[in-house]
C-alpha cells in the first residue's frame, strides 16, 4: 500500500500544474528593462493584477510578484514563470543606491529612474493601473519598459 501511495504521488509530480489547477491557466511573462544608464546598485519590477495594488501602493513594493536583479547597462531581462493568465500592470525603478526604495527629491519628484508597461506615464504621479494594463492571454510574452 505504501509503495503504491508513493508510486501514485511519484507520478502525480509530472502532471502540469495547468491540469491540477483546475483550469487556471499559466504562462510565462519575459519583462524587458531597457534604458539603464548604469550598472549601480540593482533593478525592482513589479507585477500587479489589481487598480487597489498598483495605484495606491508604493513603487519599490510589488504586492502581488515582484523581483529584485543586479542592474546592467543598457537592458536587462526578467522572466516571470508560472503567472496566471489574465491583466496585469508593471512597474520598474533602477535603484541605483540599493536602499529598496525610489529616491526623490524635495518636492517629491523621482531622481532614480522609473518606468511601467505601456510605456505610461503619470501626470504629477505614477501611471494608473488602466494605463499600464495589458492583458495577459498566451502562455509566452514579452514586454518592454523603457525606464526615464
Amino acid at each position: 500500500m505504501k509503495k503504491s501511495l508513493q508510486r501514485i504521488i511519484f507520478l502525480l509530480s509530472f502532471i502540469p500544474t495547468q491540469v491540477l489547477g483546475q483550469g487556471v491557466q499559466l504562462g510565462s511573462l519575459r519583462v524587458v528593462i531597457e534604458g539603464i544608464k548604469n550598472a549601480k546598485g540593482q533593478i525592482k519590477v513589479g507585477i500587479e493584477k489589481s487598480a487597489a495594488e498598483f495605484d495606491q501602493g508604493p513603487l519599490h513594493e510589488a504586492r502581488y510578484r515582484g523581483e529584485t536583479v543586479l542592474s546592467k547597462e543598457g537592458r536587462i531581462e526578467v522572466l516571470f514563470r508560472d503567472l496566471p493568465l489574465g491583466s496585469y500592470a508593471v512597474k520598474s525603478f533602477h535603484d541605483e543606491d540599493g536602499n529598496g526604495q525610489l529616491n526623490t527629491n524635495f518636492m517629491g519628484i523621482p531622481t532614480e529612474d522609473y518606468g511601467f508597461s505601456n510605456d505610461a506615464r503619470g501626470t504629477m504621479g505614477p501611471a494608473k493601473f488602466q494605463d499600464a494594463r495589458f492583458d495577459f492571454d498566451v502562455p509566452e510574452k514579452t514586454i518592454t519598459i523603457r525606464l526615464k
